[in-house]
């Protein structure tokens, strides 16, 4: 393979991105075909891209390879995120992977930043193996589930008299970080909830005049981003009256609703999820490296 020129990327090049990344994914485990050009935009925007921070290799003036690099800050230290990685077919397994990355954490040194994140199927096993040779270990285990919507259950009524839920904002996320009992990851953090540029459903539960309950979902990529009760209030059908209440619109919209993410190791929310019909269709770690 002759030799190809690396540089940073800009916000210009999102089309020629946008047509990289449907290369680089079209055998991805997990089908791309629908996602659109704006969609994968936004989805960029979201985790915090900055194209300055984020790299590409290019035959000539075909980019062949990207590595797109979201920035915040995590346990309020400056850190970083792949957001997406790919390399089109034909140039794997030349090294070009770890080539761009290795001008990624070029970048974000200069900047100052000293933890890199990502996320990837464990059934990717080339890529798991490339991120461990470059120092990358795993923090978390993450499974991925959908719902199929005819087998979505109402909350017991009965039990829910007293509660009242309705839309609530952006500006009232920062009430409901403490409900969970776990960090969220990068692309369901509060951060990335609260970059979403084209709409997200925040619900938020009320019980005496007291939030006890929320749930995020974003219709841009059906995915529900996260759902909790504070946990003075847990065993009550709270989180089924949300979920209930944000999958009902959905019917007949979509046949499946998806919530990614879900620490492997919170065996009380998993088996919550499988009672309410959702079904694990993919595993994810959750890697970090120390700069």
């Amino acid at each position: 393979m002759k030799p190809l020129r690396y540089a940073y990327l800009a916000r210009e090049q999102v089309p020629q991105i946008f047509e990289a990344f449907r290369e680089a994914f079209a055998d991805y485990a997990i089908s791309i075909s629908g996602v659109q050009e704006q969609a994968f935009l936004n989805r960029m925007v979201k985790n915090g891209v900055d194209f300055a921070a984020s790299a590409g290799a290019f035959d000539e003036e075909r980019l062949v390879g990207f590595a797109l690099t979201g920035l915040d800050r995590w346990d309020g230290e400056p850190a970083a995120f792949d957001a997406c990685t790919g390399i089109v077919p034909g140039y794997r397994g030349f090294g070009v992977a770890p080539a761009i990355i290795d001008r990624v954490l070029a970048a974000l040194r200069a900047r100052g930043v000293r933890r890199y994140l990502l996320e990837v199927l464990q059934g990717n096993r080339p890529a798991v193996s490339t991120y461990r040779k470059m120092g990358f270990r795993v923090t978390r285990d993450f499974d991925c589930l959908q719902l199929p919507l005819e087998r979505a259950r109402p909350a017991p009524p009965a039990r829910l008299a007293d509660l009242a839920i309705e839309p609530v904002g952006k500006d009232l996320l920062p009430r409901f970080e403490s409900f969970g009992d776990w960090r969220p990851s990068w692309e369901n953090s509060f951060s990335s909830i609260a970059r979403i540029p084209d709409g997200v459903v925040i619900l938020g539960a009320r019980r005496d005049g007291r939030w006890v309950g929320f749930a995020a979902y974003y219709p841009g990529m059906n995915w529900i981003l996260d759902v909790a009760v504070d946990r003075e209030h847990r065993r009550r059908g709270i989180a089924t009256a949300l979920l209930g209440r944000l999958v009902e619109p959905l019917a007949g919209i979509v046949p499946a609703v998806k919530m990614v993410n879900v620490d492997h190791g919170d065996a009380g929310t998993l088996a919550w999820l499988e009672g309410a019909g959702f079904e694990v269709y993919a595993r994810q770690y959750e890697m970090e490296l120390s700069l």
